[in-house]
């Protein structure tokens, strides 16, 4: 047993006896909430942990590019992820620096194949490294 209240040392995390507080802290989603693109797409900061499709109804090739720093400086950590369902969509990004996973000389925009599902994460100021199913 314990003395309630209990705080963390930062004190982000207040727990009652029967309440338990986050404070300052992006908890995220429990799921993946859905964005469905059908033309060019440019993310942006509230796609953070989730999934930008491109639906089966589209079958045309579609650009999803990242948006570079300068415009939406994502959190480190951020995670993008790409999910195509037909065609092909090139995911592409302007100015900062996109890795393949397992590649460091390969960097640049990528190709997602129909039924492929890729995530981006944000590991540097303007640095991502991506992997994913059908991910050239």
């Amino acid at each position: 047993t314990c003395a309630l209240p209990i705080c963390n040392s930062s004190a982000n995390v207040v727990i009652t006896s029967n309440t338990v507080s986050i404070y300052s802290s992006n908890v995220g989603y429990m799921e993946m909430p859905q964005n469905s693109q059908s033309t060019a797409y440019t993310t942006v900061l509230s796609d953070s942990g989730k999934h930008i499709i491109h639906p089966s109804t589209d079958n045309n090739a579609r650009t999803f590019t990242i948006a570079n720093n300068s415009s939406v400086a994502y959190p480190l950590g951020t995670v993008l992820t790409f999910v195509n369902a037909a065609n092909v969509v090139t995911i592409a990004i302007n100015n900062d620096t996109m890795y393949a996973s397992g590649y460091a000389a390969n960097t640049g925009s990528r190709t997602l194949t129909a039924y492929g599902v890729a995530s981006a994460i944000k590991v540097g100021t303007t640095t991502w490294v991506i992997s994913g199913t059908n991910l050239t």
